[in-house]
């Protein structure tokens, strides 16, 4: 998720496991630091490698092995910021900074970006698909309580803190499970066995879902309105092929166009699109969109017929058409036209 929840998450674990009769600030500033320290991977470039990024991206830093790593660095860290006024070692902060780095990894594995949770024994992505990137309504009250807990000393207000979001991911949890049991229900009725389905969550809201389907070759993304005690209503979206290593256009085997498609498969886990744009072809992944409907992907590999590396880009599409603003507030108050009742 975002730095700013990482950071208050980091906080109130920081004071609710920290020592008693210890230094709060301490705790809480090893916590904050052992939070935060997992995202130091986007500092990993390299001008040679397009896809660098999401390569390393929630990697080696973002495993459970790692954490101790973390939490002892975020500990000294901490220990010597405070150690004059407060007489604090690492020892008693390597436990604030532990439960610190722990929150970063089991939040960001809510989200659907996809954590290597269990590295170096698999490089599985862990995604859970229950909380969005950005979510003001987890973030703000798990802010409040974190800051009031630090300025108070108190670890009950800590414990709140984590326990609001602990229960809003379990919200997540049980929203998404429902959104994806009405779109399976509903395209059983439709004759669809769809090859493949994820449901994920939508910006800052657990109440609009992306739906996204793999039938027949082509990609179908789709809205889902997921209101508590109220029937789910899905609308419809954009659809896109899907690509294949068959696909028209794909760079020559062994080329260098063809190893970055396959590293971004890697990534993607096989939810690609195909496009062709002035005789380049376009690898999508088609989980991410700005828009519930949309079947543009976030982000794209553009490779030229000759697979050579310097004509092989990452292509990022954060673009929004006019409309799409209003597109996504209807789908939200429930008011766009092309809703259909599911249960």
């Amino acid at each position: 998720m975002d730095n700013l929840t990482h950071a208050a998450l980091g906080i109130a674990a920081g004071i609710a496991v920290h020592r008693r009769g210890g230094s709060v600030s301490a705790a809480a500033v090893a916590g904050l630091l052992a939070a935060e320290a997992p995202d130091l991977d986007i500092f990993i470039r390299s001008a040679d490698d397009p896809l660098v990024a999401f390569r390393w991206h929630r990697h080696f830093t973002h495993s459970f092995v790692f954490t101790p790593v973390l939490a002892l660095l975020s500990a000294w860290l901490s220990a010597w910021f405070f150690r004059r006024r407060h007489n604090v070692g690492w020892r008693e902060l390597f436990l604030p900074g532990l439960a610190g780095a722990l929150t970063h990894l089991l939040c960001d594995g809510c989200t659907s970006y996809g954590t290597m949770l269990l590295w170096p024994f698999t490089e599985r992505r862990f995604a859970w698909d229950c909380l969005p990137i950005i979510d003001l309504a987890a973030t703000l009250p798990l802010l409040t309580l974190a800051a009031l807990a630090w300025r108070r000393h108190a670890p009950r207000l800590a414990a709140g803190a984590l326990l609001w979001f602990a229960a809003y991911a379990a919200l997540g949890v049980v929203q998404q499970g429902r959104a994806e049991n009405s779109v399976r229900a509903w395209l059983a009725a439709q004759g669809v066995v769809p090859e493949r389905l994820a449901v994920k969550p939508t910006f800052s809201n657990l109440i609009v879902w992306r739906a996204v389907w793999l039938h027949e070759g082509r990609w179908q993304a789709a809205a889902l309105r997921n209101v508590p005690f109220t029937a789910t209503r899905l609308a419809r979206g954009e659809s896109r092929a899907a690509w294949t290593p068959t696909s028209p256009g794909n760079p020559p085997p062994f080329t260098a166009g063809a190893h970055v498609i396959a590293d971004f498969s890697v990534f993607t886990q096989g939810w690609n699109t195909y496009d062709r744009v002035d005789g380049a072809i376009l690898v999508g992944d088609i989980r991410f969109a700005m828009l519930p409907t949309s079947a543009r992907p976030l982000w794209s590999v553009r490779c030229a017929p000759g697979g050579a590396l310097a004509d092989t880009t990452l292509v990022m599409d954060r673009s929004l058409r006019p409309g799409d603003w209003g597109r996504l507030g209807a789908l939200l108050a429930g008011t766009h036209p092309g809703f259909i009742l599911l249960d």
